[in-house]
C-alpha cells in the first residue's frame, strides 16, 4: 500500500484513469463513427449492385432469355462480397439462385418477413448472420405477359445478399489501431507525467520531509530552495519558520538560564530574609510593649502621646514586612476543608467595610447562587483576597468603586468545572510595562511596601491547583480573575 500512499503516485494514476477514460470515450465515439461510414458506405454499394443486377435480369427476361437468368446469378454470385443472389416466388420458394443448392428450398424466415411488410430497396442488416439484404420486386409487366399471363401483379422477388465479413475486418482492424493508439499516448503521457512529477514535486516534497525530520534533531538545518514556484516559496517559508524557532529557542534558553539564576539568588535572598525576620520579629514585640508600657504612663493630652503612636504604627509597619518575608520564604502548607467561596468573599468585604468607607470607596457584591462548596485552606484563601483587595483600596486614593463578582462554570463532557473570583477596581490601572512582572517577588510601585502581597496569592492560588490572571486597560482600573477548579465532591452552597 506504499504505492498508493505516495501523493506522487495518486496523482499519476489519477490522471491516467482520467486520460484511458477521456481516450477511451473518444476512441469508442470514433470508431463507431467509422463503423458507421463503412455500413453507410456498404449499404450504397448493396444498392448499387442490386439496382445493376435487377436491370440486367429485367432485359434478359424482356428479350425471352429466362434460361440465362440463372447464368446471370451465378455470375453475379462470384462478385467481390455478395454471398448470394436468388429470386423467390411470393410464397417463399427459391427459384432461381447463385447457390444451385438452394433452388427449390424455402427462403430464410426474416427474409419472408421482410417481403410480407415491404421493405423493398433498401438494404436491411441481419446481424447475427453478417450479411446486408436487399429486396427488389419482379413486377409483372405487359412485356411478362406472354410468359407469366396477367392474373398475378408480382412474378418473383429478387434477393441480394452482400457479406458484412470484409467491412467488420477493417472496423476490428481500425478498433485494434485505435485502442493501441490510445494505450499508447496514455503510457507516454504517464511517463512524462511521471518523470515531471518526480523532478519538480516529489523530490522537492522528499527534501522538505528529510529536512523536518532533521529539525526535529536541531534547528540548525535548512531547505536548499532551487526553484521560485510554489514548492520553491514553501521551502523559504520553512526556512524563515526554523529562523524564528532557533531565534526563540535561544531566546527561551536566554530567559531559562536567567530564571535560574534568579532563583538561586532569590532562594538565597529568602533564606537570608527569614534569618533576619526571625531576629527581628522578638525585638519588635519587644519595642512594641515598651511603647505601650511608657504610653499608659503620659497623660491623655500629652504631646507625647502622638510620637509614641507613630512609632507604635512603624512598628507594626515593619512587623508587617517581616511577617510578608517569612510568609513568602517559608510557604505554609495549605489545611484543606470545604468552604463556601461566597461566604469567604463576604466576611472578607465585611472586614474592610471600614476602610471602603475612610476612603470613599463603594463595594458592589455579585455572587452567582448555586456554588458548589471548595477544598481550600479558608485563612490562606482570604489572605490572598484581602492582598489583593487591599492593592485596589491603595489604587483608588481619591475614592472609587471595588466590585467583586462569583461565576460558576459547570463541568462538561470531558471538562472540568470552574468557580471564579473576578475582583475589579476603578483605580488608575497598571501600566503595560508592569503587567508582566507584578506577581515577581520584590516588585511594587509603592514608596512603602515589600512587594510580596501578589507574590504571596499566586503562590496561595497555585496551591489549590487554580490560577490567578490580570487585566487592566491603563487608566481604566484593574481586574484580577482567580479560577479554582471543583472539588472531587462536597455539598452545594
Amino acid at each position: 500500500m506504499r504505492f498508493v500512499s505516495s501523493l506522487k503516485n495518486k496523482i499519476i494514476l489519477s490522471i491516467c484513469a482520467i486520460l484511458a477514460t477521456t481516450i477511451g470515450i473518444g476512441t469508442w465515439i470514433n470508431i463507431e463513427n467509422q463503423r458507421g461510414e463503412l455500413e453507410h458506405a456498404l449499404e450504397d454499394n448493396v444498392l448499387i449492385i442490386s439496382n445493376t443486377i435487377g436491370r440486367s435480369l429485367d432485359t434478359a427476361m424482356v428479350q425471352g432469355k429466362s434460361k440465362e437468368v440463372q447464368s446471370i446469378l451465378e455470375a453475379v454470385g462470384n462478385y467481390h462480397n455478395i454471398k448470394e443472389v436468388k429470386i423467390f416466388s411470393p410464397n417463399g420458394v427459391i427459384l432461381k439462385s447463385s447457390n444451385r443448392g438452394m433452388i427449390g428450398r424455402k427462403v430464410d424466415p426474416a427474409v419472408q418477413k421482410w417481403f410480407l411488410e415491404n421493405n423493398f430497396k433498401k438494404p436491411i442488416k441481419r446481424r447475427n448472420a453478417s450479411v446486408f439484404t436487399v429486396l427488389f420486386p419482379i413486377e409483372n409487366s405487359e412485356a411478362c405477359f406472354r410468359c407469366h399471363g396477367r392474373r398475378v401483379k408480382l412474378n418473383g422477388v429478387l434477393a441480394v445478399d452482400v457479406s458484412m465479413a470484409h467491412t467488420q475486418q477493417e472496423i476490428a482492424g481500425l478498433s485494434k489501431t485505435m485502442f493501441l493508439w490510445a494505450f499508447g499516448i496514455t503510457a507516454i503521457l504517464a511517463v512524462s507525467l511521471s518523470l515531471f512529477l518526480t523532478h519538480f514535486v516529489s523530490n522537492p516534497i522528499q527534501g522538505l520531509i528529510n529536512t523536518m525530520e532533521r529539525a526535529e534533531k536541531g534547528l540548525e538545518v535548512r531547505v536548499a530552495v532551487k526553484s521560485h514556484d510554489d514548492i520553491g516559496r514553501l521551502g523559504a517559508a520553512f526556512n524563515a519558520l526554523l529562523e524564528k524557532l532557533e531565534t526563540a529557542k535561544r531566546s527561551v534558553e536566554r530567559y531559562h538560564y536567567e530564571q535560574m539564576k534568579r532563583a538561586d539568588r532569590l532562594a538565597s535572598i529568602g533564606e537570608m530574609a527569614a534569618g533576619i525576620a526571625h531576629e527581628i520579629k522578638n525585638p519588635l514585640a519587644g519595642i512594641t510593649g515598651v511603647i505601650q508600657v511608657l504610653k499608659k504612663d503620659l497623660q491623655p493630652g500629652d504631646p507625647k502621646r502622638g510620637v509614641y503612636e507613630e512609632i507604635i504604627a512603624q512598628v507594626e509597619r515593619m512587623d508587617k514586612a517581616v511577617r510578608n518575608l517569612l510568609s513568602f520564604a517559608r510557604p505554609p502548607e495549605p489545611k484543606m476543608t470545604l468552604v463556601d467561596i461566597n461566604e469567604q468573599v463576604g466576611k472578607m468585604l465585611d472586614f474592610l467595610a471600614p476602610q471602603f468607607a475612610k476612603s470613599a470607596i463603594s463595594s458592589e457584591r455579585r455572587l452567582a447562587p448555586g456554588i458548589p462548596w471548595l477544598a481550600l485552606d479558608p485563612d490562606l484563601v482570604q489572605q490572598a483576597l484581602l492582598n489583593i483587595t487591599l492593592n485596589a483600596i491603595q489604587a483608588m486614593p481619591a475614592g472609587g468603586k471595588l466590585t467583586v463578582e462569583t461565576k460558576v462554570t459547570p463541568p462538561a463532557e470531558g471538562t472540568t468545572g470552574f468557580v471564579r473570583i473576578i475582583i475589579s477596581d476603578t483605580g488608575k490601572g497598571i501600566t503595560h510595562e508592569n503587567l508582566g512582572m507584578i506577581f515577581n517577588p520584590f516588585f511594587t510601585t509603592r514608596q512603602q511596601g515589600t512587594g510580596l502581597g501578589l507574590s504571596i496569592t499566586q503562590r496561595i492560588i497555585e496551591q489549590h491547583n487554580g490560577e490567578i490572571m490580570v487585566t487592566s486597560p491603563e487608566g481604566k482600573g484593574a481586574v484580577f480573575t482567580i479560577t479554582l477548579p471543583y472539588p472531587a465532591s462536597g455539598p452545594s452552597a
